[in-house]
């Protein structure tokens, strides 16, 4: 029987991890072609979702394995980030999916980790190094090449929009990592996933349910139905907590540089299932975002 060391079943369940995060972008974008909206969609993958991870709660407080004595305090914050890391920016994230290509929209939220070097670097009052500023630059400059041609192809309203929304989600999100960073010392991670991702799903369901009938979950096109069971299973918590897995095995910063293979997934699959068009300005956009993202320290 094969024996996979430490390292190696680190790298594989982490690219496991990124390739169920990269489908769940293909999937939102084959649920919209049935004319469903991205709170909808949302809904019906947070359901799906949040029971799972409801479970997985009770499970591990029925078995004493987790504890929920926090200070108020602590509370608010698990409360504030679940609200704002999941739920908020995967509001945004699903509504600028409804204008822009899958690849696209993938690549624009892969800037979160420029985000957070800029963001730290305010608030610890900190210089940007030279590398870094030639990373950032890298990334916006092929973010750019890849908004050309649907700019020129006189789609830039719709592009831009999209694009600002899915920008917006990857800002929020990385205000989300800054902030679970020194909850992170209390609280066992996969138990503040838990935590986070049950907030999160109540936000999206008091969010469905404030602004569309319930009669709209019920007449949910089958596929779509479908998709959303898939995102919510193999796209949401597969992924979420395969991620973590592949921390505890390869630490963070190996587990990040091989997430970096998700848009590129996204790009594959987008081609391959969705009919997306790809160019070579695209391409060579593509390469640039990568090549900054890899250089950000």
């Amino acid at each position: 029987m094969l024996k996979l060391s430490r390292e190696r079943t680190g790298f594989i369940v982490t690219v496991i991890s990124a390739f169920a995060f990269a489908s769940k972008t293909i999937l939102a974008k084959m649920s919209y072609q049935y004319g469903v909206d991205a709170v909808t969609v949302l809904a019906l993958r947070m359901i799906f979702a949040g029971a799972i991870f409801a479970c997985v709660m009770a499970f591990n407080l029925l078995r004493g394995r987790w504890k929920l004595a926090y200070t108020p305090g602590q509370w608010f914050s698990i409360i504030l980030l679940g609200v704002v890391g999941y739920y908020f920016s995967a509001i945004l994230d699903f509504s600028g999916l409804m204008y822009i290509d899958a690849s696209l929209g993938r690549m624009i939220l892969f800037l979160y980790p420029t985000f957070v070097v800029i963001i730290n670097a305010v608030l610890k009052r900190q210089g940007i190094h030279g590398s870094t500023w030639l990373a950032l630059g890298l990334c916006y400059a092929g973010i750019g090449l890849m908004m050309l041609p649907g700019i020129m192809g006189h789609q830039s309203a719709n592009i831009w929009l999209g694009s600002g929304l899915i920008c917006a989600s990857a800002l929020v999100y990385a205000c989300y990592l800054i902030g679970v960073d020194r909850l992170l010392k209390v609280i066992e991670p996969a138990q503040f996933t838990s935590m986070a991702m049950c907030v999160s799903c109540l936000s999206v369901l008091v969010h469905f349910l404030a602004t569309r009938p319930i009669e709209a979950l019920l007449a949910a096109p089958e596929p779509v139905i479908f998709n959303c069971f898939l995102m919510g299973t193999f796209s949401t918590v597969l992924p979420i907590y395969a991620l973590t897995f592949g921390i505890s095995r390869i630490g963070s910063a190996k587990a990040a540089m091989i997430s970096m293979i998700g848009p590129v997934l996204t790009l594959i699959m987008g081609v391959l299932l969705l009919n997306e068009s790809l160019t070579a300005v695209q391409s060579a956009g593509m390469a640039l975002v990568m090549i900054g993202v890899w250089r950000v320290k």
